[in-house]
């Protein structure tokens, strides 16, 4: 039963609506710290892993207004160059990640553990099993974080330490996009989309609480399409609660899974070694190409997560 409005036309805005033509137009994306921020970095080295963000301005300001014409205003993502932070040990380069996440707003708790800061490794673990996707070498399985929560993060953060031997290309999705095409070839089923679906908790969960959360993939609200997907959880999702996903919802989550293998809809990035990345949690889609790690564990691919509750929010 749907329980909001729905978005019902087709939005053409090149910030909204992008997929693969964006590797053409990097400048829309991509950003670095110029050297103004750098030297103001350089002279708080010592104390980075304890500064306060409100004690580096340039960086603050820089970072507000990029916040505003990348996550606000424009393609709701952005890299930032790890070329221009070369100079700064990956400790260094960790205490300034976690800077950048306090500008945008309030680090979150990401698990059980209470951890805000979490590491994505390959644990040897698999989603066919269990084990959260972070911890997987698995590719596919677009989505957005933490779909399992009633409240999702408004920006999703991403350091990148070391990446793979081979695959695991970063992938990024715009949920407009995915919505035109769905309106566009099977009006008919979006509004089941709108619908209410059970999300796996993974475990995640105190005593007393319900192992699933229930909320629609698709929400409308306030002008701004809202989008919250992990295939692989609304399965075991709706395996717990012991109500098979009907005829009409696995066509419509086969659909929306083949839809996101398009390649024109899927902007490629190859994350280096010191790119850092923030995107708009509930729009922006994200995934990675299955990837083979290297044997020797300080090689292997890694990279710290970061959750935010934006600061006007």
């Amino acid at each position: 039963m749907l329980t909001g409005k729905i978005l019902d036309e087709i939005l053409t805005d090149d910030n909204l609506s992008w997929g693969r033509n964006l590797e053409n137009n990097k400048q829309k994306f991509l950003v670095e710290l110029n050297s103004e921020i750098i030297e103001e970095l350089i002279k708080s080295r010592n104390e980075l892993d304890k500064i306060d963000e409100n004690e580096l301005p340039i960086l603050k300001n820089n970072i507000l207004k990029i916040r505003k014409e990348k996550l606000l205003d424009g393609v709701g993502l952005f890299i930032i160059d790890g070329v221009c932070l070369k100079n700064f040990s990956i400790n260094e380069k960790k205490s300034i990640f976690i800077l950048i996440s306090k500008i945008l707003g309030e680090l979150l708790i990401q698990n059980i553990k209470q951890e805000k800061i979490v590491v994505i490794k390959d644990l040897g673990k698999s989603m066919k099993t269990g084990g959260r996707y972070h911890e997987t070498k698995e590719g596919g399985s677009h989505h957005t974080d933490s779909p399992q929560l009633k409240n999702v993060p408004d920006w999703l953060g991403l350091f990148c330490v070391h990446n793979a031997k081979k695959g695991g290309t970063n992938l990024f999705l715009s949920a407009y996009a995915i919505h035109n095409i769905i309106f566009k070839e099977r009006k008919d089923l979006l509004n089941l989309l709108y619908e209410k679906f059970h999300f796996d908790k993974r475990g995640e969960f105190k005593d007393g609480e319900s192992p699933t959360v229930f909320e629609p993939i698709f929400e409308y609200k306030e002008g701004r399409l809202r989008f919250r997907y992990l295939r692989n959880y609304i399965n075991a999702g709706h395996d717990i609660q012991n109500q098979p996903l009907s005829k009409s919802q696995k066509e419509v989550l086969d659909f929306l899974d083949n839809l996101m293998r398009d390649e024109n809809i899927i902007l490629r990035y190859d994350l280096k070694p010191g790119d850092i990345v923030f995107s708009d949690n509930h729009w922006i889609l994200h995934g990675r190409t299955t990837f083979e790690d290297y044997d020797d564990e300080k090689l292997k691919r890694l990279m710290l997560r970061t959750w935010v509750k934006d600061r006007m929010s």
